[in-house]
């Protein structure tokens, strides 16, 4: 079978990288729900089948910043179709009765999808006019963040039906459609940007953001101040200094950390890891908050179906963010739209810490943090992209995504560390929830403050260049 032509139609070409970057999205999801149906299945304690999720933020955080680099060269068709072929064979490992070693195994496979959506970016930059890879980047990024929001009621609703293997099996079907799509969309890049590749520095970027999840991940079971936890802290800090060292001296660096630096692109990181940290603070209480049984805590007491749904009203409304961020871009200035996405975060965090007593008061925290989703995670790329060159798209985006799943990871952690401190009898209550909203909320305003600040100085730098 000969390769087709990859020079697309547009629409094609941008609703094949919506198409790949909502399966990831969804795939990468996956495990969330299903940890507890795991453990009973499987026959592990809750806190093993914590790993079958676990393994796959891991290699989703290690795989973006390699594959973005590989992205800007010839070998991006190869890339994105070694990392589908790669996330395709781990999710039927898991749909398949191997036990669960190998389900674990083929969730950590799963995580090489996260490498795919730089490379999508990458593809819409290079491949479209500008004011198209504007409104494609918002689309790509949305499509990811609503498909991750949505992955949580697929698979709960999979899993009541078909149990987790049939979850999994569902899962590999999306996954076959995806590598189809990516065989027939994904364009070779451009010659300019190949160069050796940089394994040191993969590896110690890698082995860094390791020792950082691990350790936020674990230490509600381990200990926040035990001996693991705090040599994982240590040796994240080591390494980073010694991955900082060597990135600034390498001449084709993993990731250019100038760049990263750069005005318009700091503000989008800093967005990416405080306005995640309360995102996802805000999303990992209304989980707890809708699920803990009324009986023996302070809870809603419905199933985990319906804490799925309460995802729904956030995707939607995030589509809804992405439509207003490009109509207000244009008239209030692209800059502004990081901090008044996570002023929107920050206020779906207030509305949670004083009201959380209904169901339909939650619709609304989720309502109002999908607009601040969509208004912040259309802006990110388009942001980054206008000051970073087109041989770095893929890398500096994917510096981004690890930034942001660091923030997502802290603010899940953090939202457990708050309930549990003020449980009473060890389940959650109404002041552990107040808690977590206002901590939340002074996440969101810090973000939005730095990234105010940022648009200032990126306007000045951008008016300033010729």
């Amino acid at each position: 079978m000969t390769a087709p032509a990859v020079d697309e139609p547009p629409r094609l070409l941008v609703a094949g990288l919506i198409t790949l970057t909502t399966v990831i999205g969804v795939i990468g999801s996956l495990g969330a729900p299903l940890v507890p149906e795991i453990a009973k299945s499987e026959g592990v304690s809750l806190g093993a089948a914590q790993w079958s999720l676990t393994a796959t933020l891991f290699v989703g955080a290690l795989s973006p910043p390699l594959v973005g680099r590989l992205g800007g060269g010839t070998r991006r068709r190869t890339a994105a179709l070694v990392c589908l072929a790669a996330v395709c064979f781990g999710t039927l490992i898991a749909a398949l009765p191997l036990g669960f070693g190998a389900l674990v195994a083929g969730r950590a496979l799963q995580g090489l999808g996260f490498g795919i959506v730089p490379l999508a970016f990458a593809v819409a930059r290079d491949r479209l006019p500008e004011e198209r890879a504007r409104r494609a980047l918002a689309s790509i990024s949305i499509a990811n963040v609503v498909s991750a929001g949505l992955g949580f009621p697929i698979a709960a609703l999979a899993a009541d039906v078909l149990g987790v293997k049939g979850a999994f099996w569902g899962a590999f079907v999306f996954t076959v459609v995806a590598l189809v799509v990516g065989w027939r969309v994904v364009p070779p890049g451009d010659p300019s940007g190949d160069g050796p590749t940089d394994y040191v520095g993969t590896l110690l970027l890698g082995g860094a953001t390791f020792c950082i999840l691990l350790a936020i991940s674990r230490a509600e079971a381990w200990g926040y101040t035990s001996a693991r936890i705090v040599g994982l802290v240590a040796a994240a800090l080591l390494v980073l200094s010694l991955s900082v060292f060597w990135l600034l001296r390498h001449p084709t660096p993993l990731v250019d950390l100038r760049v990263a630096a750069l005005p318009g692109v700091l503000g989008a990181h800093v967005a990416s890891l405080l306005g995640g940290v309360g995102m996802y603070l805000m999303m990992a209480t209304v989980m707890v908050l809708v699920q803990a049984d009324p009986g023996i805590g302070d809870g809603l007491g419905r199933s985990v179906t319906w804490a799925g749904l309460m995802l729904t009203p956030y995707a939607v409304a995030s589509v809804l963010g992405n439509r207003i961020a490009l109509a207000m871009g244009p008239v209030i200035g692209a800059d502004l739209l990081l901090p008044l996405g996570c002023l929107a975060f920050g206020v779906s965090n207030l509305m949670l810490a004083l009201w959380h007593d209904q169901l339909w008061q939650i619709a609304l925290v989720m309502l109002v943090g999908g607009i601040g989703s969509g208004t912040t995670f259309n802006s990110i790329p388009w942001l980054m992209v206008r000051v970073v060159p087109a041989t770095e798209t893929g890398s500096a985006l994917a510096l981004n995504l690890v930034v942001r799943m660091l923030g997502f990871a802290t603010g899940s952690a953090l939202s457990v560390a708050v309930l549990q401190h003020l449980a009473r009898g060890g389940h959650p209550t109404d002041a552990g929830y107040s808690a977590a909203g206002w901590l939340g909320l002074a996440f969101c305003l810090v973000a939005a403050t730095v990234c105010g600040v940022q648009a200032r100085t990126a306007r000045r730098v951008l008016a300033a260049t010729p």
